[in-house]
């Protein structure tokens, strides 16, 4: 790889790092013990985590295309398949966070929502959800972002 696509390829990936939310902490997380671990995989499986994670960085991939063109496009098809391959890994890096905020009995009782009839629903509707609810976000800050780009623009039309 030349220096020119090396910069290029870590350029795109600091934008897609830069997407992602930021990191609570770099230190190293507790243990958790192997009934824990064992709880929140369920809950991850019946929550679709993984795959909701997987689909919003899909979704994600065409404008990370378009601002980074001169990322080769081999980069990013071989960056989904990595991804794809290693939601084991991710799934492992989640298991932490989840011990961190809730209980064995919180994660008990999550367990036993999300197994109800009403869990299944949230969770089978949930992609859905999550895109339109991305599309409608996108709507929202477009307005926002046309209402203050208008008003800039017209406190500036009255200076003199």
């Amino acid at each position: 790889m030349t220096v020119s696509v090396r910069r290029v390829v870590l350029g795109a990936l600091a934008a897609l790092a830069l997407a992602a939310p930021p990191s609570v902490g770099a230190q190293r997380p507790a243990p958790v013990d192997p009934a824990t671990a064992a709880t929140i995989r369920r809950l991850l499986e019946l929550t679709g985590a993984a795959k909701l994670a997987l689909q919003s960085m899909e979704q994600m991939m065409p404008s990370q295309r378009a601002a980074n063109p001169q990322v080769p496009v081999t980069f990013w098809d071989a960056f989904l398949a990595h991804a794809r391959r290693d939601v084991p890994q991710l799934v492992d890096s989640l298991i932490p966070v989840y011990a961190a905020r809730f209980t064995k009995a919180d994660l008990v009782e999550l367990v036993r929502f999300y197994e109800s009839p009403l869990g299944r629903r949230l969770s089978a509707a949930q992609p859905m959800v999550t895109q339109e609810s991305m599309q409608v976000g996108q709507r929202w800050g477009a307005r926002i972002g046309g209402e203050v780009g208008d008003s800039l623009a017209r406190a500036a039309a009255t200076k003199p």
